[in-house]
């Protein structure tokens, strides 16, 4: 089973950020501890500490994989500018070879301060003993940190915006802690969000709740507002309690892990991003990449742990679906190429008009037949409001006209 690390560096001494800033496939590393235990294929978190320079730019800042394990090595030629005092580059060291997996901007830095306060990695041992190189992750604290690692910077999603109302219910006219046991850090923990992450949505939620004329924080995003429009009833002047609880609990109840719910997984978004950041780059560059991992590289790539949710669905809908729309894609005009599956019928795929991990119900008003080009357009592409939106106006006008 991989280990999974935490390794330091001090921007006083060597520019990590501006480093990685180049884009490089591969980095060496320094190796003080664990000469012996650190393997090829363990996971290595990049940490840059504070050293003189801006807190907030502190914390962990790329992902990477071991691929050659410690030896005296000499520092490679491509780090010598970033540093402070350059070692002389023919004298070897232990160092580990690290191929890095992703890099983190800004906005997906997993921030030192929000890893104090948070109830599982306020424990890790950098920042008790905040002079050493290497650092061993334990299990625990090594879940959080991939959870935290794959939504840090993500858009939240509904079930995440559903779990933030929730909190916020909880908190309701009171004032909101961000202390272990309280609602907002059992929230954090459940999604994977930071505690900080889900305080600032309680706040968000109290911005947009005409109840509280308490100041909150005006960044509700156009899921906070779909949720909070979906269980406010401005006639009752309340949360609907009984619908919010049912919706919070079907969303989050099976997540027996601190993962976040996605139709795909956290690791898949960050691979997605990874991939549209990379392709800024011309061919020649990426090439260059490929080859210099080239001879680290597993033809079969290792396996995560992780949790996924799937949504019963009803398989009498999915059949009416097909049949009302005699097997043919309902977006108008569709004349993408189809094919016959193993049971001789025209493919075609049944999609949830409103998606059910956003509320959407499993019945025939809300779902429609789609070519595979189509529904994956409707999910990742460009124009994906519009086709969604044009898929409302066919199932309503079908209301209309008395067709189910």
């Amino acid at each position: 089973m991989p280990r999974i690390w935490v390794f330091q560096a001090n921007p006083d001494r060597f520019k990590i950020g501006e480093f990685l800033a180049t884009r490089p496939a591969t980095m060496t590393f320094s190796v003080t501890r664990y000469r012996q235990e650190i393997a090829v294929g363990d996971q290595v978190f990049i940490w840059r500490s504070i050293g003189g320079g801006n807190e907030d730019a502190a914390g962990v800042v790329a992902d990477s994989e071991v691929i050659g394990s410690t030896a005296r090595r000499a520092d490679e030629p491509a780090a010598q500018p970033f540093w402070a005092n350059p070692p002389d580059a023919d004298i070897p060291a232990d160092r580990v070879v690290l191929r890095l997996n992703r890099v983190a901007d800004s906005r997906e830095t997993i921030r030192r301060r929000w890893i104090q306060e948070d109830p599982v990695l306020r424990e890790m041992l950098i920042l008790r003993l905040a002079n050493a190189t290497n650092y061993e992750v334990p299990a625990a604290q090594a879940a959080r940190l991939n959870a935290l690692w794959s939504r840090t910077g993500r858009d939240w999603s509904y079930a995440e915006s559903v779990a933030g109302l929730w909190a916020y219910h909880q908190t309701y006219g009171r004032e909101v802690s961000r202390l272990p046991g309280s609602p907002v850090a059992d929230t954090a923990l459940l999604i994977g969000r930071a505690v900080s992450g889900v305080y600032n949505k309680v706040m968000n939620f109290r911005s947009i709740d005409p109840r509280d004329q308490r100041t909150g924080m005006t960044g509700a995003g156009a899921m906070d507002r779909r949720a909070w429009a979906d269980f406010y009833d401005p006639a009752a002047g309340a949360l609907d309690e009984t619908r919010l609880s049912a919706e919070y609990h079907r969303l989050w109840d099976t997540i027996s892990q601190p993962v976040p719910v996605e139709d795909v997984g956290g690791q898949e978004i960050a691979l997605d991003a990874e991939v549209r950041r990379l392709c800024s780059f011309d061919l020649e560059t990426l090439m260059g990449r490929y080859m210099a991992t080239s001879k680290s590289r597993r033809p079969v790539p290792g396996a995560r742990r992780t949790v996924t949710r799937e949504f019963a669905r009803d398989p009498l809908v999915v059949a009416i679906a097909k049949v009302r729309a005699d097997f043919n894609c309902e977006v108008a005009g569709c004349r993408h190429p189809t094919f016959m599956d193993a049971g001789n019928l025209p493919y075609c795929e049944v999609h949830h008009i409103r998606p059910l991990g956003e509320g959407g119900v499993d019945d025939l008003d809300n779902v429609a037949c789609l070519c595979p080009a189509h529904h994956r357009e409707v999910h990742h592409g460009k124009v994906a409001t519009e086709l969604r939106d044009r898929l409302v106006e066919l199932r309503n006008g079908a209301l209309m006209s008395g067709v189910g």
